[in-house]
């Protein structure tokens, strides 16, 4: 629905944008474009800013771009906006970096490059990262600390398509609409106690059983493992780049 929602966009603002920038020189090459990539301010957190670079080449056609950035994550809310706290976190960050080859459609495209339908292959490194700590209660009292420390990894490599619009004065909006990628995901995770337990104490076999049942992502991680443990799991799928960018073409 998101993206046949961005493809009505393109449509209706498609011929807007021609007119808008019509009075621009057409016999001055604009090679250099700075943007802003919103998607990671509105989808991981509003902590997150990404930056990107495009450089037209001397195929006036083809260009060459750049996206890296920070990338902090929201912290969880429930439904009313109320902050969910699971752990005390101590820190939390993380960056992006993905760079991508364009082909703008010289056939299908009005006006010259960068403004127009695009396709090309993108390749990038994705990581974020948590640590925290939290208290474990039996009957009121701290039993135990549990420390967290959560990372994950994604590097992947695909196509895109996507269409760019220049309007009047140089400011531009770029729209990804689709990049199916194939991706390899490193998630890590330690968990650490402050003082040691003892395996056979009912209280850590029932908080074992507990995580198992209802917690999936740590399961992965504590099956057949003790609590020091650090879990790791390394896996490859699919995923996918979408993305709206501001910005300037000079």
């Amino acid at each position: 629905m998101k993206h046949f929602i961005l493809v009505l966009l393109i449509f209706s603002f498609g011929s807007g944008s021609y007119l808008m920038a019509g009075d621009q020189d057409s016999t001055k090459v604009r090679r250099n474009i700075i943007r802003w990539n919103l998607t990671p301010f509105f989808v991981v957190g509003k902590k997150s800013f990404v930056f990107g670079y495009e450089r037209i080449l001397k195929n006036k056609n083809q260009s060459f771009s750049i996206n890296a950035g920070y990338l902090e994550k929201s912290r969880l809310e429930d439904k009313d906006g109320n902050p969910i706290k699971i752990f005390d976190q101590s820190a939390r960050g993380g960056f992006d970096i993905t760079a991508d080859y364009r082909f703008y459609m010289k056939s299908r495209n009005k006006r010259p490059a960068p403004d127009g339908i695009y396709w090309g292959p993108y390749a990038g490194y994705y990581t974020v990262w948590q640590e925290g700590s939290m208290n474990l209660m039996d009957n009121d009292v701290v039993k135990n600390v549990v420390y967290f420390d959560g990372r994950l990894q994604m590097s992947n490599i695909g196509i895109q398509l996507g269409y760019q619009f220049v309007f009047k004065h140089g400011f531009t909006v770029d729209l990804i609409l689709m990049g199916p990628s194939f991706t390899f995901y490193n998630l890590n995770l330690g968990l650490d106690f402050k003082t040691d337990i003892d395996p056979n104490d009912p209280f850590y076999n029932d908080l074992m059983e507990y995580l198992k049942d209802n917690t999936s992502f740590l399961a992965e991680f504590i099956r057949n493992q003790s609590f020091e443990a650090d879990g790791r799991l390394k896996f490859s799928y699919y995923g996918f780049r979408y993305a709206i960018q501001l910005g300037y073409n000079f």
